[in-house]
């Protein structure tokens, strides 16, 4: 039985970790990543927020189509104690910022075609990115243990957006989540 702490160490340990857990069809060629795969990249997000400091709860924004370096930021975010937030790239500009800004996000992950949409001034990594600000740049590979949360903390900001109302943040907790994942 899957036992977790926190929805961000949701990949079961004991199932085959070389076993296939996302084929992504969003970069061009189709790409597939183990479940060791997707742990190491969720520990290395974990460990490299670790490294700036971020105090626990603070927010991160991930702009981005679907793709794995997605799944992988967000799994890392939640271990390191932090909030995501994930954006809806198909909202408009101004919309993407509004969101960005009103969560409070201290940096960015976006992929390479939403890099123009993120708001001046935030730290950006950029999935895909080959320089210094990339994803795999970022990445600190090694072991680092889940935050377990309280009670009341949040894994996650969701925006949702009404006809021409301003967008509104709807706070997913981790320990709630994780209840529901539990039931099955």
């Amino acid at each position: 039985m899957l036992r977790f702490e926190n929805l961000g160490d949701l990949i079961d340990t004991d199932l085959d970790p070389d076993k296939t857990a996302i084929i992504d069809l969003g970069t061009g060629s189709p790409r597939e990543f183990t479940y060791r795969k997707m742990d190491t990249l969720a520990r290395g997000v974990s460990r490299a927020l670790a490294a700036l400091k971020l105090d626990r709860g603070d927010r991160v924004a991930i702009l981005s189509a679907n793709r794995a370096e997605f799944v992988a930021a967000m799994s890392g975010i939640m271990r390191a104690g932090l909030v995501a937030v994930p954006v809806n790239f198909k909202f408009p500009r101004e919309t993407i910022e509004f969101i960005i800004r009103d969560s409070g996000a201290r940096l960015i992950f976006c992929d390479p075609e939403r890099r123009a949409d993120c708001p001046p001034g935030l730290p950006i990594v950029a999935f895909g990115g080959r320089g210094a600000d990339g994803f795999d740049a970022f990445i600190d590979p090694g072991p680092l243990a889940a935050i377990v949360p309280t009670s009341r903390e949040p894994a996650m900001f969701l925006y949702t957006r009404a006809r021409r109302v301003c967008p509104r943040a709807w706070c997913c907790r981790i320990r709630a989540i994780s209840g529901w994942c539990r039931r099955g």
